[in-house]
């Protein structure tokens, strides 16, 4: 597993708590961009700490039929420690 830095990662997805629900136009677009740069990465695992975030870009990535997984960087450590010879 390669970890590349997202383009604009401090950016918002477009959830911001309740963003997306008072301000649904300018949520997609935001989360346009987002999903823009998560595709020019190729990757197929978006790692992000918060819940808004993670069903903000999950959400986008499904609907634009994008093959990637969204998780908690915790369960990338618990699937790196798995993955390790004992």
């Amino acid at each position: 597993m390669k970890l590349t830095e997202l383009a604009e990662s401090t950016w918002c997805c477009g959830s911001a708590g309740i963003y997306n629900i008072i301000q649904p136009e300018m949520s997609q677009q935001l989360l346009s961009r987002k999903l823009d740069h998560i595709a020019k990465t190729g990757a197929a695992i978006v790692a992000t700490a918060n819940p808004g975030c993670h069903l903000q870009i999950e959400n986008g990535a499904k609907a634009k039929g994008a093959k990637i997984q969204v998780l908690h960087p915790v369960s990338l450590l618990a699937m790196a420690y798995r993955a390790e010879p004992r």
